[in-house]
C-alpha cells in the first residue's frame, strides 16, 4: 500500500472513529430525564431574562410569570387549603384572583391598590355576589 493510500485510509477512519464518538455523545445529552429535582427552576428568555419561575415556597409550590421589568404578574400557586391563580399590576398588587379555599370557589378583582371592587364565590352551597365601593362598603349582593 502506498504511503498516500495509507494517510487517506487512516484519515478516513480517524474521522469515522471521531463521528462515531461524537453522535454517541450528542444522543446521551438529548435523552429525556425521568426526573428533575430542584428547589427552584428559571427560565429565561434569548436574551438571559428571567420570565418564568418554579419553585418551592414553604409547604408549596409556585410559578410566576414576569413581565419584561422582571415583575410578577401572573402568579399560580398552592396552599395547605387549596390554590390560586393571581394577576398582578406593575406594582405587584393583586388585582384579580381565581381559586379554591377548601371547598369554596373565588373570584376576586380589585382596583390599583387591591381594594376588592367585585367578589363572586360560593359560600354554604351557594352562589355569592358582593360589588364594593372606594370606601370598601359593599353597594350590591347577590345571595
Amino acid at each position: 500500500m502506498k504511503a498516500l493510500e495509507r494517510i487517506f485510509l487512516y484519515s478516513v477512519l480517524a474521522l469515522l472513529v471521531f463521528y462515531v464518538f461524537l453522535d454517541s455523545n450528542v444522543e446521551s445529552q438529548m435523552a429525556i430525564q425521568e426526573e428533575i429535582r430542584a428547589r427552584s427552576i428559571s427560565i429565561v428568555n434569548a436574551t438571559g431574562q428571567e420570565v418564568v419561575r418554579l419553585c418551592a415556597y414553604k409547604d408549596s409550590g409556585v410559578i410566576g410569570i414576569l413581565n419584561k421589568g422582571g415583575t410578577p404578574v401572573v402568579s399560580i400557586f398552592t396552599d395547605e387549603d387549596g390554590g390560586r391563580i393571581g394577576f398582578l399590576n406593575k406594582d405587584n398588587i393583586s388585582v384579580a384572583i381565581m381559586g379554591v379555599d377548601k371547598d369554596l370557589g373565588l373570584i376576586r378583582i380589585a382596583n390599583k391598590t387591591g381594594d376588592s371592587v367585585v367578589v363572586m364565590g360560593t359560600y354554604k352551597d351557594n352562589g355569592v355576589i358582593g360589588v364594593y365601593n372606594k370606601n370598601g362598603e359593599v353597594v350590591g349582593s347577590l345571595p
